[in-house]
């Protein structure tokens, strides 16, 4: 058997001292894993959140299989120097090779990651990073209802959420359950410009769903490095 896609690579694991596993989150195929015969060459752009042409092939579906692999654009290797974005895009890997069932198409999600990366060189990155989050919990069943207020149908002055049913509510309703609630900032609903603040409540809001429901598990170290850096960030201020 044998197919063709584009791809993420997601995780790499040394297997003897030429071959790798890689993990890939592919466009028609969604998270695959297969080994990769490495070269010197390769080494250069079999990188996390590298793209790449990929052919897989096995005897039966359900084996392994073998990766041919070409990189397609420029590699990750430019984020070294920018740990924010770096930090991002390892824990949107991590998310996804965890969260993900193997070979099920997700293509909302993929193009949402596809948007991460292009971002990632941009002062948008940390707001391009939470609407990927937002997406994994919709593609994973989790939803949050974030437009409209639970109670009253209202969609102004939405200011938190319930982390019972992942629905907003507005601050009329909200001001009795103070400390109950999670905080809802406004960017995620209107166009607006986000803060270190507003980014550490919208990690910390989309972390709770994805902790409790997704994961089922504590959030992985990449994902907990991202949520430390905003929270230094802020403590700094």
């Amino acid at each position: 058997m044998e197919w063709q896609d584009e791809g993420i690579i997601l995780h790499t694991q040394s297997l003897g001292e030429r071959k790798q596993v890689i993990s890939l989150f592919t466009l028609s195929h969604g998270r695959c894993a297969g080994v990769f015969q490495a070269t010197q060459k390769s080494k250069g752009w079999v990188q996390c959140g590298g793209k790449v042409k990929a052919r897989w092939g096995a005897r039966l579906e359900n084996h392994i299989g073998y990766w041919n692999l070409e990189p397609l654009g420029s590699n990750t290797a430019y984020l070294l120097d920018s740990p924010g974005p770096l930090s991002a895009l390892l824990s949107a890997a991590t998310l996804c090779q965890l969260a993900l069932p193997e070979r099920q198409t997700y293509p909302h999600l993929y193009a949402q990651f596809q948007e991460l990366l292009q971002n990632l060189t941009s002062t948008d990155w940390a707001r391009a990073y939470v609407f990927f989050e937002l997406t994994l919990l919709k593609e994973m069943g989790y939803g949050l209802d974030l437009e409209t207020c639970a109670v009253t149908g209202s969609t102004s002055d939405l200011v938190a959420v319930s982390p019972r049913t992942g629905r907003a509510v507005c601050e009329s309703v909200a001001k009795p359950y103070e400390g109950r609630l999670l905080p809802l900032p406004s960017f995620i609903y209107q166009e607006i410009d986000p803060n270190d603040k507003e980014i550490l409540d919208a990690l910390r809001l989309t972390g709770y769903f994805l902790e409790r429901y997704v994961l089922g598990r504590t959030l992985p170290a990449a994902r907990m490095r991202l949520l430390q850096r905003f929270i230094s960030m802020r403590n700094c201020v």
